[in-house]
């Protein structure tokens, strides 16, 4: 499926419209590579390949304000099937902060 983008980018990421305990939130799903995993997170990068994962599957569901309210991810781990499955809730306001300085 190529990386995961977002709304609009690419109609085979998009799902539609799931409810997520009560909010309608907009499902995208994904195959991230193991390099493209290497050019976000050199770190994790090198963990996962020592576990021999080469990639792995995504589901992201985010709701109307661009917050991400679950996130699931499938993977193979030393050939066995392995995942991750994170729930978000009870969002505090915005916060605002400058940007770091050039120096």
């Amino acid at each position: 499926m190529g990386e995961v983008r977002g709304p609009g980018e690419n109609p085979s990421a998009k799902k539609g419209m799931e409810d997520q305990g009560g909010i309608p939130a907009y499902r995208l799903t994904g195959h991230l590579d193991l390099d493209q995993i290497a050019s976000v997170d050199p770190r994790t990068h090198r963990s996962m390949k020592a576990k021999g994962v080469t990639g792995f599957d995504c589901d992201q569901w985010i709701d109307a304000q661009g917050r991400t309210l679950r996130f699931e991810q499938r993977m193979q781990v030393h050939g066995m099937q392995g995942g991750n499955k994170v729930a978000f809730g009870e969002f505090g306001p915005v916060e605002t902060f400058d940007a770091p300085s050039g120096g």
